[in-house]
Protein backbone atom coordinates (compact mmCIF):
# COMPACT_ATOMS: atom_id res chain seq x y z
CA UNK A 1 0.00 0.00 0.00
CA UNK A 2 1.14 3.34 -1.46
CA UNK A 3 0.08 6.75 0.48
CA UNK A 4 0.08 9.72 -1.59
CA UNK A 5 0.28 13.71 0.18
CA UNK A 6 -1.08 16.33 -1.58
CA UNK A 7 0.41 19.81 -1.48
CA UNK A 8 -0.96 22.88 -2.66
CA UNK A 9 2.40 24.32 -2.47
CA UNK A 10 5.58 23.37 -4.55
CA UNK A 11 8.15 24.58 -1.40
CA UNK A 12 5.95 22.25 0.98
CA UNK A 13 6.09 19.22 -1.25
CA UNK A 14 9.55 19.53 -1.46
CA UNK A 15 10.32 19.98 2.61
CA UNK A 16 8.08 16.94 3.15
CA UNK A 17 10.00 15.19 0.35
CA UNK A 18 13.38 15.93 2.37
CA UNK A 19 12.08 15.49 5.88
CA UNK A 20 10.83 11.85 4.93
CA UNK A 21 13.62 10.67 2.77
CA UNK A 22 15.81 12.28 6.50
CA UNK A 23 13.28 9.72 8.28
CA UNK A 24 14.95 7.23 6.40
CA UNK A 25 12.36 6.12 4.10
CA UNK A 26 12.15 6.07 -0.10
CA UNK A 27 9.76 8.40 -1.21
CA UNK A 28 9.42 10.47 -4.57
CA UNK A 29 7.82 13.24 -6.33
CA UNK A 30 3.96 12.41 -8.32
CA UNK A 31 1.80 13.97 -9.53
CA UNK A 32 -1.35 14.68 -7.15
CA UNK A 33 -4.52 12.13 -8.33
CA UNK A 34 -7.11 14.68 -9.59
CA UNK A 35 -10.55 14.41 -8.13
CA UNK A 36 -13.46 15.33 -7.67
CA UNK A 37 -12.22 18.55 -10.18
CA UNK A 38 -9.42 19.33 -8.05
CA UNK A 39 -6.85 21.15 -9.61
CA UNK A 40 -3.50 18.69 -10.02
CA UNK A 41 -0.95 19.26 -7.24
CA UNK A 42 2.67 18.21 -6.21
CA UNK A 43 2.51 15.35 -4.06
CA UNK A 44 4.71 12.56 -2.39
CA UNK A 45 4.20 9.49 -2.80
CA UNK A 46 5.62 7.38 0.67
CA UNK A 47 4.54 3.44 1.72
CA UNK A 48 5.48 4.38 5.27
CA UNK A 49 2.78 5.87 6.67
CA UNK A 50 3.75 6.19 10.25
CA UNK A 51 6.50 7.91 9.36
CA UNK A 52 5.25 10.94 7.21
CA UNK A 53 2.67 10.99 9.95
CA UNK A 54 5.57 11.69 12.80
CA UNK A 55 6.33 14.46 9.96
CA UNK A 56 3.57 16.17 9.37
CA UNK A 57 3.33 16.07 13.11
CA UNK A 58 6.92 17.99 14.07
CA UNK A 59 7.05 20.47 10.85
CA UNK A 60 4.16 23.39 9.38
CA UNK A 61 2.81 22.08 6.37
CA UNK A 62 -0.24 24.06 6.39
CA UNK A 63 -0.34 23.81 2.34
CA UNK A 64 -0.84 19.75 2.83
CA UNK A 65 -4.44 19.39 0.78
CA UNK A 66 -4.86 15.49 0.58
CA UNK A 67 -3.68 12.42 1.86
CA UNK A 68 -4.71 9.50 -0.70
CA UNK A 69 -3.85 5.36 -0.17
CA UNK A 70 -2.93 3.76 -3.52
CA UNK A 71 -3.31 -0.14 -3.55
CA UNK A 72 -2.21 -0.34 -7.37
CA UNK A 73 -6.07 0.29 -8.49
CA UNK A 74 -7.33 2.44 -6.81
CA UNK A 75 -7.05 5.69 -4.82
CA UNK A 76 -9.28 6.17 -1.37
CA UNK A 77 -9.27 9.93 0.37
CA UNK A 78 -8.19 9.14 3.91
CA UNK A 79 -8.00 13.22 4.55
CA UNK A 80 -9.24 16.13 2.31
CA UNK A 81 -9.11 19.52 3.31
CA UNK A 82 -12.56 19.72 2.30
CA UNK A 83 -13.86 17.61 4.92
Amino acid sequence: MSYIFSFSSRNSAFRFLDAVVAGGCKAKLVNAPIRNGEGCGLAVKCDNYKLCQDVLNSGHYANLRAVYSYDGDTYKTIYNIGN
